[in-house]
């Protein structure tokens, strides 16, 4: 049977901009403002995404090396064709069970320039009834894993309208564990500060 990929259509001085960033965070003067001052300080760009994407592709580009990703077998349509679906494998001692599954989709600018990313998780058996594969025990699986993904710093704890997400900053590229909203589903989002500040 011939797989067939399509996915709907989704919608100055930098460090001067920091703190507007770090107020939309509400958390002036905390060790987010300046991992944020630090890392923007340094000029190092980190522009990959997944699966080899990067910043600043076009929705095109994005189309097609998800077409030829789709062709190999590494990923599929994700749920209402809105996002791309992608099984995550797993070692031989770990529980099928709790398998995982990624969805994501590029966010791209005015001009169908990939800024960032928007990423869900889920494990592939959950069940409302099944506790251990709730959302805020996968939360720390993801961290992990995008930790492990992406080496550098480690994900500190904001809080942002008494809520708590996990931020992670590398150079211009900063990672969002949003806060928990949904029992099944862990949302993040990768997006480059350089876009964020300009804005």
């Amino acid at each position: 049977m011939t797989k067939r990929f399509s996915i709907k259509f989704l919608k100055t001085n930098k460090l001067a901009l920091v703190p507007v960033l770090v107020f939309m965070f509400g958390c002036a003067g905390s060790e987010y403002s300046e991992l944020v001052k630090n890392e923007m300080a340094k000029g190092i760009v980190h522009d990959s995404l997944v699966f080899g994407m990067k910043f600043g592709q076009t929705k095109k580009e994005f189309f097609d090396q998800c077409w030829k990703l789709n062709s190999k077998g590494l990923i599929s349509q994700g749920p209402q064709n809105q996002s791309v679906k992608y099984k995550l494998p797993i070692k031989d001692s770990t529980d099928l069970k709790s398998s995982m599954i990624m969805l994501f989709y590029g966010s791209f600018d005015e001009k169908n320039i990939m800024n960032g990313m928007d990423l869900q998780f889920y494990y592939e058996f959950w069940a409302p009834w099944n506790k251990a594969l709730q959302s805020d025990k996968l939360r720390f699986a993801v961290k992990d894993s995008l930790e492990k993904w992406y080496p550098g710093n480690q994900f500190i704890t904001v809080e942002k309208d008494n809520k708590e997400m996990l931020v992670k900053v590398d150079g211009n590229r900063r990672m969002i564990i949003k806060p928990l909203d949904d029992e099944q589903f862990v949302k993040a989002k990768i997006d480059d500060l350089r876009d964020v500040l300009e804005k």
